[in-house]
């Protein structure tokens, strides 16, 4: 199925019948390379409908552009030359290939001489398009070209002339494009080849009218239109070759080309058919003012069936002279039209350049040819239509072959001499360079054997002999050195000198490389682990290899002596001062931590209450540490001791009192003692004080009973809670 884009590819062909070429607007066909006399229209159209609106009256280059013939630009879809088939030097183009609902026409007011009755608008077009489907896309809102002309004076469009072509699939004679793009949605493409239209406009004498060419991409925007226009102006009859040019040759009559059906007849005798062929020939010539006249039928929907009649003329004696042989330069190339090729040639003449003798093939750039061979000049009568075609040899005199070395790079402050024998080594057929800064060798450049910035010059080489010359590129690489900054480095035991911010700020390529010596001819042995302060040199290039040394300062500086001594062991909660492990000195400063790496201080070093392994950190003046560990050992303490479990208080002085024993780590809270049935009879948080038997002062019974100690012990730091029995025994 046809799908997202619509090319057209429109040459038209404009022909009026007419008596000079003055009558003919001007630039109607683009010749001044312009859009002289041309107007231009941007606009929008709508979603759903299809309804174009112009909002700028302007031609906007991109959607209204030239192309000239010497481009030799072929479409990117279709692959059609973008140059026009009738040899004239300049095309417009009409649209582009971007989306977007968007419009653009271009328009040519003219009016038709007072005297011009016989005028006709011969269209040659070709089609390139892929039709949309689904979605919001109809008729109405799709891809389109159109071509219209309007009767300005009447203020109306004519009959017959107004016809437009819609990207829809069942168009008869389309060819599938040989270029498709899916990547970019460009698939699915279709063309026609080029064909004609007719829009007879005869009886038009004395009106204005508007040529009127408008493309428009799909309303939803997803899909484009665009139009190739080139307009040619004859001035004669639309049959052309009515001129009796060599009575001992036919008269061969030409109807436009691209109907559906021809049928040819002596204007006074309209009932015999003489022909259906678009071309009629007459042998021996008619008499001059006999009439012809062809009914033309065009192809369905492109213009009215149309009735041309022409009047067999005798020709004047012209002179049409072309040198036969052309001695040029292949640069910049053979010129065939200059006015001394055809010197002696009548001025009755309009000229067209060919490269086959059937003139079927024009020259794209007959001021530029750069192949030798033969040529063809057609020579077309302006008045009579005769035309005549001649020879041309083209042949090249000796050029120079200029081969070109580039140099190679070199370092700020060298510089490069192109002026140099090994530059064109190889090159021949010349006797003398010169030197340019521009491709068309306009500008000198005033010292060639000392060129100091990079750069891409030209060289010119001349053949004196033959005046032939051949510019060529010549690329010069003066490279700026790379930029070395060096910071001096401080150690402490070795320096590492390839970290990155040893030459902070530099530009260069590659990695660095090190040297013991300015003249970089003893290279350093471990620069990553420099021991002793000395002056070494870091030497950088960039791509081109051009290199630049600097000198850098390593200073090492001694870490701090610290001989630590692991302090006596201790029992809980006897502490340890770690500060007093070793001796102090006034030049460096000393940090304590719990883990190696120096992360958690130690906040009171000077009581330490665990054991375990502590690290000292000594730091002299040029900051230079090292960390150092200390062992301390600090033995737990006892536990709680209640192995006694009877006493006697009978006052004789001996295990008259029940005591626990509580070491110094525990912190007393409540020590009670309670009868069998549950009562208290004695409470202490003095951890000298024990229970002497009594209660209120109350001798207690000979019996058991039950004690509770609470406290907290400070070596781990939580709550201890212990209970027995005691008996009192006489």
């Amino acid at each position: 199925m046809l799908r997202s884009v619509f090319h057209f590819l429109v040459f038209l062909l404009v022909m009026y019948a007419g008596t000079t070429m003055a009558q003919c607007p001007t630039n109607i066909g683009f010749e001044q390379g312009d859009f002289t006399g041309w107007e231009g229209d941007i606009g929008t159209i709508e979603r759903n409908s299809g309804a174009i609106t112009f909002t700028n009256h302007i031609i906007v280059n991109g959607l209204q552009s030239i192309i000239t013939r010497a481009s030799q630009q072929v479409d990117e879809f279709a692959g059609f030359k973008l140059a026009s088939p009738n040899g004239s030097n300049a095309i417009a183009k009409l649209g582009d290939k971007t989306t977007g609902s968007k419009a653009q026409r271009l328009t040519y007011t003219f009016t038709v001489p007072a005297n011009n009755n016989n005028f006709s608008l011969i269209y040659y077009y070709a089609v390139v398009l892929e039709d949309p489907t689904g979605g919001n896309h109809t008729n109405a809102n799709k891809p389109k070209f159109t071509a219209a002309v309007f009767n300005v004076s009447d203020n109306k469009y004519t009959d017959c002339a107004n016809f437009n072509f819609v990207s829809i699939s069942n168009l008869p004679g389309f060819k599938f494009a040989p270029t498709q793009n899916s990547a970019n949605q460009y698939n699915d493409i279709y063309y026609k080849d080029w064909s004609p239209v007719t829009i007879d406009l005869r009886g038009y004498a004395g009106k204005t009218l508007r040529l009127e060419f408008t493309t428009n991409n799909c309303g939803p925007g997803a899909h484009f239109a665009y139009a190739y226009i080139d307009i040619n102006q004859n001035c004669t009859s639309p049959v052309t070759g009515n001129v009796i040019c060599d009575i001992n040759k036919p008269v061969t009559l030409v109807a436009p080309s691209g109907f559906l059906e021809y049928h040819w007849y002596k204007t006074k005798d309209p009932n015999i058919e003489l022909s259906q062929s678009p071309t009629f020939s007459i042998f021996p010539p008619p008499e001059a003012g006999t009439q012809y006249s062809v009914r033309i039928v065009p192809y369905p929907n492109l213009g009215c069936e149309d009735i041309i009649t022409t009047t067999i003329k005798n020709s004047n004696n012209l002179v049409f002279n072309v040198t036969p042989q052309l001695y040029a330069c292949k640069t910049p190339g053979a010129d065939i039209t200059t006015p001394d090729i055809t010197a002696g040639t009548d001025k009755d003449f309009t000229f067209a350049y060919y490269s086959d003798m059937a003139c079927q093939d024009p020259v794209i750039d007959p001021k530029a040819i750069t192949e030798a061979r033969t040529y063809y000049i057609k020579a077309i009568a302006d008045t009579s239509g005769c035309d005549y075609v001649k020879p041309i040899q083209v042949i090249f005199k000796q050029a120079p072959n200029l081969v070109i070395h580039n140099p190679h790079a070199v370092c700020k402050p060298n510089m490069v001499d192109v002026t140099a024998d090994t530059i064109t080594t190889g090159s021949t057929f010349y006797d003398k360079l010169e030197y340019y800064i521009d491709a068309n060798a306009t500008i000198a450049y005033q010292t060639p054997s000392q060129v100091s910035a990079s750069g891409t010059y030209y060289i010119k080489a001349i053949n004196s002999a033959s005046g032939c010359y051949d510019i060529k590129p010549i690329t010069v690489l003066v490279d700026e050195l790379p930029i070395l900054q060096t910071r001096t480095i401080y150690g402490c035991g070795t320096a590492d000198i390839t970290v990155d911010s040893v030459t902070r700020g530099s530009s260069f390529y590659g990695l660095p490389t090190y040297w013991k010596d300015a003249a970089t001819s003893i290279p350093l042995d471990n620069p990553k682990a420099i021991t002793a302060s000395t002056t070494c040199y870091i030497k950088v290039a960039n791509a081109a290899d051009c290199f630049v040394t600097a000198p850098l300062t390593v200073k090492i500086f001694a870490y701090p002596q610290i001989q630590v001594t692991n302090p006596a062991s201790v029992v809980f909660p006897t502490t340890v001062d770690i500060t007093q492990a070793f001796t102090h000195n006034d030049t460096t400063s000393y940090f304590y931590y719990r883990d190696s790496l120096a992360t958690k201080v130690l906040t009171k070093p000077e009581t330490v209450t665990r054991a375990g392994t502590y690290y000292i950190k000594a730091i002299n003046g040029n900051d230079c540490a090292v960390i150092e560990r200390v062992k301390v050992d600090i033995a737990k303490p006892p536990d709680v001791n209640y192995s006694v479990n009877t006493f006697t208080p009978n006052a004789d002085g001996k295990n008259d009192v029940f005591h626990i024993v509580i070491p110094a780590a525990i912190k007393l809270k409540h020590f009670r003692v309670y009868g069998s049935w549950g009562g208290l009879l004695f409470e202490t948080s003095d951890a000298e004080k024990g229970w002497d038997g009594t209660s209120n002062g109350k001798k207690m019974a000979v019996g058991t009973y039950y004690w509770i100690f609470e406290g907290y012990d400070t070596y781990i730091n939580q709550e201890v809670k212990k209970s027995g029995s005691i008996s009192i025994v006489m």
